[in-house]
């Protein structure tokens, strides 16, 4: 016979301890925006040699605002990268991110169907890898799980790939 019955209480995600980001997980997003802003900057000095006469007038400005944004978004990727985290736990994933609007996403590991590790040349080099889950119907990853070790990617992988074959699912992976 079926039943329903109503929750009173409610599992609460406020209670998960969250593993922070690897080390060189913050290096790899200020290089990453180091390659946004030389372009930039090479853009600006092009500007000047090819309109000397518009530049002089933006010139203070410029001088200004480059530098302020690019302080303001290193600040921002440190912020950033420190409140995010990544639990994983004996039936699913949680992913913490976000400085003004933060967000949890918790992925259910029943509901994973393909798991891919990313590693780009400059990942590689700093020894990070990226993390992708996708869940049934998606063409796009539901949950991404960026600076993390490429070992614990391999280790996240593999739990994800045993759960629901072996019986020794009450215990998630530890990664200090």
């Amino acid at each position: 016979m079926f039943s329903n019955p109503q929750l009173i209480q409610f599992p609460q995600h406020e209670a998960i301890r969250f593993n922070p980001l690897a080390d060189r997980a913050l290096m790899h997003v200020q290089l990453n925006w180091l390659m946004f802003y030389l372009p930039l900057i090479g853009v600006l000095g092009a500007f000047y040699y090819i309109n000397s006469d518009l530049w002089g007038h933006l010139k203070p400005y410029l001088l200004v605002i480059t530098p302020v944004l690019i302080i303001t978004s290193l600040f921002y990727n440190v912020l950033n990268v420190r409140l995010q985290g990544v639990a994983v736990r004996a039936h699913d994933i949680a992913l913490k991110k976000g400085v003004i609007w933060q967000k949890v996403t918790i992925l259910p590991l029943a509901r994973v169907q393909h798991i891919e590790i990313h590693r780009g040349p400059l990942e590689r080099k700093l020894g990070l890898a990226s993390l992708k889950l996708y869940s049934a119907g998606g063409m796009s990853a539901d949950l991404q799980l960026t600076g993390l070790t490429h070992t614990h990617c391999k280790e996240i992988r593999q739990f994800v790939q045993n759960y629901g074959i072996d019986g020794s699912k009450e215990q998630a992976i530890n990664h200090d």
